[in-house]
């Protein structure tokens, strides 16, 4: 059996690649996703409930994004058994305007049985939405 551990180091390799399909080998079927925003300004934002989803968030995030000046801060992590916590901060900038954001985040995941079955992320949704908006 794969642990915490081996999993949240699997998945932030994986993310660091923009390996959307390797992404979504890490889940279970069945997932509690949710990326908060408004989907009239991010359409990638959202719930996801099937892990045939997670690719197509992903390749719709990076497309959203300028390539090349995306910078991801890693930390903190923090495992309590099942449940690890990822504190970080973003930089990207937002492809449709060439505006750069920076937001904070955490993201939340639940391992169990060697898959991810919740992905939660927690950040600044304003300076999203002022990025992406003309």
């Amino acid at each position: 059996m794969t642990t915490t551990t081996e999993m949240t180091n699997a998945f932030l390799e994986r993310l660091d690649a923009q390996d959307a399909e390797g992404l979504g080998e890490l889940f279970a079927e069945e997932i509690d996703w949710f990326v908060p925003g408004s989907p009239a300004v991010a359409h990638w934002v959202g719930k996801r409930t099937r892990k045939s989803e997670v690719p197509d968030y992903f390749r719709a995030l990076w497309g959203a994004l300028v390539p090349g000046k995306s910078v991801i801060t890693l930390e903190t992590i923090v495992a309590d058994g099942d449940d690890v916590v990822i504190f970080g901060v973003f930089d990207h900038v937002a492809a449709p305007t060439g505006r750069p954001f920076h937001t904070d985040v955490a993201m939340r995941l639940t391992i169990t049985g060697g898959k991810i079955i919740r992905m939660h992320l927690y950040e600044d949704t304003a300076a999203t939405a002022a990025a992406f908006t003309a």
